[in-house]
């Protein structure tokens, strides 16, 4: 069973190249409205806002997580330490996401590496205008 939106688009297509071999001007107006018609009762493939989560809120997070992160509590145990770890990269990743930053946080094993990349997706948020330490 074919999808509503090929049988749609391929109907406009044929309407459009009847009108093109015919070129008749009643034809190709009839097509443009029937055109027209159709496209407005298609959804939107490609939505005009934003679905992720606002920057400020983004931010927010970040500070918290760093903060807990960077200064952990005496006698942290290790899950809790690590569950901290991966929260901060996650929202550190959907930071460049926002602000279509290029990183590696998601793929690199718990290590140097990623504690060096982490390290370097901080400096760029903190260039890109995204304040993670704590105000003072």
């Amino acid at each position: 069973m074919e999808p509503e939106w090929l049988k749609v688009l391929l109907a406009m297509g044929a309407f459009a190249a009847l009108a093109a071999l015919l070129r008749c001007s009643a034809l190709w107006r009839a097509a443009f409205r029937l055109t027209l018609r159709l496209r407005a009762r298609l959804p939107l493939s490609h939505p005009l806002t934003s679905t992720g989560r606002p920057i400020e809120l983004i931010a927010s997070d970040a500070r918290r997580l760093g903060h807990r992160f960077h200064h952990p509590p005496r006698g942290v145990s290790f899950a809790r330490f690590e569950g901290t770890r991966w929260a901060y990269d996650k929202v550190l990743a959907e930071g460049c996401h926002a602000l279509e930053i290029d990183h590696l946080l998601c793929v690199l094993a718990p290590g140097p590496d990623l504690d060096a990349e982490r390290s370097r997706v901080e400096g760029l948020l903190y260039l890109a205008g995204l304040r993670i330490e704590e105000a003072a």
